[in-house]
């Protein structure tokens, strides 16, 4: 993904690789990495960035994100526009702000998520309903195999895959049916990763709906 990094020193052109359920980046020579882009920790010990118990935060990143796209006539190609917002530290805990907003542009209209949620499910879900008739999106927020914890989840990349226990996960209905079957999901996925596995997600299936 390609990606420019923002904070007070300065900006920085990166690219950010993508395991589907990792990132790994070079920023200022020093390799970071972790499950989100509020979880992107040094190798090493630095004074180059903000850092929130050990992760790189007070900085923005924008970046493109490779998605599959099918339209009316056939699948494309496209790259999401998303702008991730991390704030300072604060004493409770936590950043003082998380900002995500995503865009997608195409030849035939260019939709734009609310921006006020601060995850990704949300801004997606936001990005998706907008979809003109015939288009929708093929990625792990819009699979039928992939679930949210009941528990909560992070920005970004919290997303888990029941791909090797689909016939079960098919019937879960509930907090409970999720539960049952949590510990046996195959690992947590980022919402914009793509994998053979993947089926459209129907309506009311799962946990989330």
């Amino acid at each position: 993904m390609k990606a420019i990094f923002r904070d007070q020193r300065g900006e920085e052109s990166i690219i950010i690789h993508s395991t589907g359920s990792a990132l790994m980046t070079t920023i200022r020579g020093i390799e970071c990495s972790g499950w989100g882009f509020d979880a992107l920790t040094p190798a090493i010990a630095t004074d180059l960035f903000h850092l929130s118990l050990g992760d790189i935060c007070g900085c923005t990143f924008n970046i493109l994100m490779p998605v599959r796209l099918q339209a009316p006539d056939g699948l494309r190609q496209a790259d999401l526009q998303a702008e991730v917002v991390l704030g300072l530290p604060v004493e409770r805990g936590g950043l003082d702000r998380e900002d995500i907003e995503v865009s997608l542009h195409q030849p035939e209209f260019s939709i734009r998520s609310t921006g006020v949620s601060g995850l990704f499910e949300e801004e997606l879900r936001s990005l998706t309903e907008q979809l003109p008739a015939g288009f929708s999106l093929e990625c792990c927020i819009t699979c039928g195999l992939s679930d949210y914890s009941p528990a909560g989840q992070g920005a970004f990349g919290c997303l888990a895959c029941f791909r090797d226990v689909a016939d079960e996960y098919r019937l879960v209905k509930s907090k409970a049916d999720i539960f049952r079957i949590w510990k046996r999901k195959t690992d947590d996925v980022q919402e914009t990763h793509y994998c053979p596995h993947y089926e459209s997600r129907p309506k009311g299936r799962g946990y989330r709906g």
